[in-house]
């Protein structure tokens, strides 16, 4: 089984970002999560996933910004900013 070099938590530390073990890679925090969460603070990736069409799994990674969510789901995000 190959594990990263280091202590992962301090590696993660020193690169300003959150190790995720399941993928080996440094994620860097998200700011399309923490606008996210601002909109829809309860239940946020289960709002993002109704939008998008997917299951909530794949809303937590686009929150969490292990993968980039798609333009529909973006486009969401700023009708919901500018709206009154």
């Amino acid at each position: 089984m190959r594990t990263p070099f280091g202590n992962p938590g301090i590696v993660a530390s020193e690169l300003q970002g959150r190790f995720s073990p399941e993928t080996d890679k440094i994620v860097p925090p998200s700011k399309f999560g923490a606008v996210a969460r601002v909109l829809w603070p309860e239940k946020t990736a289960a709002h993002v996933a109704c939008i998008a069409g997917k299951d909530e799994r794949t809303a937590k990674r686009w929150l969490s910004g292990e993968f980039e969510p798609p333009a529909v789901v973006i486009a969401a995000v700023i009708v919901e900013l500018v709206k009154r």
